[in-house]
């Protein structure tokens, strides 16, 4: 029989044996500077990392965590969270364990004040959140790729911080969307400009010194060599401004097997981008559950919509 856990709210100094568990279960692996950036300086707040532990030795035999989000919906502001990183180690994989940790942390997220949690699911547990703890379908992203990338001229501008004008920007950009993660200046400089290793590339496209468009880029290399660039980010005021944008961006992946973008429903530069040579890849859609922590039960809004992998996870 297996030792039963006790659950608790992860700390910095669970650092060493977090990362030991993740990079045991996980492909990707991270180190400890970057989990401590990711956890710990999000300007809108520190996730909130929920711990299981065996009851008699207090070895960590699992976990999930929650990173704080601003989430719009038709112009509302909802208190929201990011779910990521659900691990439980191969022995405690199953319906109890899960169901304990994943009810524990949810009781703990309603406690903070969060309205709304949100999750890109892997296929392993997508299953599982919906039909054991209830998360809902609630929209879903669709890989666009693009495999014959060229050098362009282009008159965007990569930048190395972002200031007090990407604010005005945003606050230009956002009423367009009824469904979008809220943005500023501070945010995008924690979660592009100061990520451990510098993994990221931005771009703006400007006029009369006014940003009119971003985009942020980051290459990926798979196991067998193939090299990908990813658009982790973008946005635009206008369909010149987003042709800049992809000009940059194709710059960018020049030396690259193939240039890419998950794009979520509704996403209102598709079908420029579909223009430009992307075309749907043949990975399934990713779905995006939701779960509602104050009794709202809203469906996916009409209108323009925005969310991205750079939102809340930290393997992009």
């Amino acid at each position: 029989m297996l030792p039963p856990l006790t659950f608790r709210l992860g700390a910095r100094e669970d650092t060493p044996q977090i990362v030991a568990l993740l990079n045991q279960i996980f492909r990707t692996p991270i180190d400890p500077e970057t989990w401590d950036w990711f956890t710990y300086d999000n300007p809108y707040g520190e996730s909130r990392v929920y711990l299981a532990e065996k009851a008699e030795t207090r070895s960590l035999a699992g976990m999930f965590s929650f990173t704080p989000i601003r989430i719009k919906i038709q112009g509302t502001l909802i208190p929201a969270s990011h779910g990521h990183h659900l691990v439980l180690t191969p022995a405690y994989r199953g319906g109890s364990a899960f169901i304990a940790l994943s009810r524990y942390a949810l009781q703990a997220e309603s406690s903070c004040g969060t309205h709304l949690v949100m999750g890109l699911m892997n296929r392993n547990s997508y299953q599982a959140h919906k039909f054991l703890m209830k998360w809902n379908d609630f929209g879903f992203l669709d890989c666009l790729y693009k495999v014959s990338t060229r050098r362009q001229d282009h008159d965007c501008r990569e930048i190395k911080a972002f200031g007090p004008e990407f604010d005005e920007f945003y606050h230009r950009l956002s009423p367009r969307f009824s469904f979008h993660c809220d943005k500023n200046a501070d945010w995008m400089n924690w979660r592009f400009q100061r990520r451990p290793g510098a993994p990221y590339t931005s771009y703006v496209a400007e006029r009369n010194r006014e940003i009119e468009g971003y985009i942020i880029l980051k290459r990926w290399q798979e196991p067998d060599g193939y090299r990908k660039a990813h658009i982790v980010d973008m946005h635009a005021l206008s369909d010149v401004t987003l042709w800049e944008l992809l000009a940059a961006a194709e710059t960018y992946a020049a030396d690259c097997n193939e240039l890419n973008l998950w794009a979520i429903q509704r996403y209102p530069y598709r079908e420029l981008l579909e223009t430009a040579g992307f075309a749907e890849g043949a990975a399934r859609a990713q779905p995006l559950a939701v779960r509602w922590l104050d009794g709202t039960s809203a469906l996916f809004p009409e209108g323009n919509a925005s969310y991205s992998y750079g939102d809340g996870d930290t393997v992009y």
